[in-house]
């Protein structure tokens, strides 16, 4: 690609060639150590003292910007937290959640104090690798940084993303196993009466939905005609919200055995209208559905144990059960 160059005043003034169509003006300069670059016009629009006016303004504008040079990282996620992560941001409470405790167990501990001019790429790829985290968190810390940076292009607070230069991987360092259909099987043994815990788990086993997002069902959501459950929803530390992401509002196929056990659940619970949550709690007259940790702890993990299974080595592969587990025919 050709380039003609033109001097002009601060910075360079060319014409940069195209392959197809006339040439265009280009403005470039540099601004507090930042190159910068402005699309003036094409040639058979602007004449070239027309571009240099142009050039002038655009300088000017830029110049009457100030550049916060000495914002720090804690003042930009301060910013961030009031406009992104505020109840009505759109976010789900979850995610929410998620960001506020990277911020401030990982970021602001870090880096809160530094001016966001002195925060580099090559330091914190650094600093990821010192983390004691996996893979798919340390990038998850990434991202979260990343998007306070965003954040501050967006309302011209920095003129640069340094985390966008980042390198981490995502891909685990290890293949993640699941619950074999004879661990569930055992663990469903155990929860052998105490409803609606075994449907709940039945279903986080088969489905392979969300904790969130199973608390979250109401009996509208489930379609025994056309053996459809609908995720519409989530449920998180006492907040109602959409689900994680926007993929995850989808209908689900409901297997025989999913609906048997929803219909026998159905036929117990004193909150069967379209509008009740299907795991509805008693104590709060059904208008929220039951805690789930407070389930996991008094009955799961009692049953986890008493099948023979390490508590901490199914509480993380419960997350990677399959949706196309399927158990026999008495279960």
């Amino acid at each position: 690609m050709n380039y003609k160059h033109k001097r002009y005043q601060q910075g360079s003034l060319t014409i940069e060639r195209r392959s197809n169509g006339p040439g265009v003006w280009v403005y470039r300069w540099r601004q507090s150590g930042v190159r910068r670059k402005q699309l003036l016009g094409n040639v058979k629009e602007l004449t070239k003292t027309q571009a240099q006016k142009k050039a002038a303004a655009a300088l000017e504008q830029s110049l009457a910007v100030p550049e916060p040079t000495k914002l720090t990282v804690a003042e930009l996620v301060e910013h961030y937290k009031e406009r992104e992560l505020g109840k009505d941001s759109g976010k789900a409470a979850k995610p929410r959640k998620t960001y506020l405790y990277i911020f401030n167990n990982y970021v602001l501990p870090k880096w809160g104090s530094l001016p966001l001019g002195q925060v580099k790429a090559v330091a914190v790829e650094d600093w990821l690798r010192t983390l004691p985290l996996a893979n798919g968190s340390k990038a998850k810390v990434r991202e979260v940084f990343g998007a306070a940076f965003r954040h501050a292009m967006r309302h011209e607070l920095h003129s640069t993303n340094p985390i966008a230069n980042v390198r981490q991987v995502r891909k685990r360092a290890t293949e993640p196993s699941i619950l074999e259909p004879a661990e569930s099987v055992a663990i469903l043994k155990q929860l052998e009466g105490l409803e609606p815990v075994r449907t709940a788990f039945f279903i986080a086993a088969v489905m392979g939905m969300r904790r969130g997002e199973i608390f979250g069902l109401k009996w509208a959501d489930v379609d025994f005609d056309r053996a459809v459950l609908y995720v519409r929803r989530s449920y998180v530390d006492g907040i109602e919200g959409p689900p994680k992401t926007e993929s995850s509002r989808r209908p689900l196929p409901l297997p025989p055995q999913a609906i048997e056990t929803l219909n026998a659940w159905k036929e117990k619970s004193r909150y069967t209208m379209p509008e009740h949550w299907v795991f509805a709690s008693e104590f709060h007259f059904g208008k929220q559905p039951l805690w789930p940790g407070t389930l996991w702890r008094r009955n799961v993990v009692p049953a986890i144990e008493a099948a023979g299974i390490r508590y901490q080595q199914a509480q993380a592969r419960m997350a990677h059960t399959s949706q196309k587990l399927r158990f026999p025919s008495a279960f």
